[in-house]
């Protein structure tokens, strides 16, 4: 009995077939972030918790998220060959975001519910703290500054419910689709062959 070698040649193979889906490299990257955004958020809680509310933190970890997004993009635009269109890379970089933010949210609210309760008072007194300074540092009336730390107080104490995490998660998905929107643009490459 003969037996047929079934092995195509190298260059006649799919590479479609042996390449991760967007989907899948993203879900992997996304919960490599979300490992990331949880391991940040302990050590902000263990060095000192009122680094929660603080504004200036925050928009370092946004800066810290889309370079992480586009290194991984990179990684896995490397890793398919050197090319990827912006729609791959764009869902890619949306999949990374929306699985690293449910990680990261679904700790946030164990932390502040499960883990120290006590939590929502100190990052809340923070964001009180920190809103007040603000306010009377671009000279706001004291009314105003009353109604700012009113509203905040209001808001900051169901940010950390149920209900709470899941519409911040919800309204975080706007803020994904523009970093997602932006490494796609970076991350994508197109082959010599689509160029002609």
């Amino acid at each position: 009995m003969e037996t047929q070698n079934t092995k195509e040649p190298l260059d006649r193979v799919n590479t479609e077939e042996i390449q991760e889906s967007p989907v899948k490299a993203g879900i992997r990257s996304g919960l490599i972030l979300g490992a990331i955004s949880i391991i940040i958020l302990l050590l902000l809680y263990l060095v000192n918790a009122s680094l929660m509310a603080n504004m200036w933190v925050g928009f370092g970890l946004i800066g810290l998220s889309l370079v992480l997004v586009i290194v991984f993009g990179l990684n896995y635009r490397k890793q398919i060959g050197g090319f990827i269109k912006f729609k791959n890379a764009f869902i890619f970089s949306m999949v990374l975001l929306v699985i690293s933010g449910l990680v990261s949210q679904t700790f946030n609210y164990v932390l502040f519910n499960f883990i120290d309760p006590e939590l929502v008072e100190v990052v809340t007194d923070a964001a009180i703290e920190n809103t007040e300074s603000i306010m009377e540092r671009f000279g706001a009336a004291q009314d105003d500054i009353d109604e700012a730390l009113e509203r905040t107080e209001e808001q900051m104490a169901t940010q950390y419910t149920i209900g709470g995490v899941a519409k911040g998660y919800f309204y975080s998905l706007f803020f994904y689709l523009i970093i997602a929107l932006i490494a796609g643009a970076i991350v994508k490459k197109s082959s010599p062959e689509e160029s002609l």
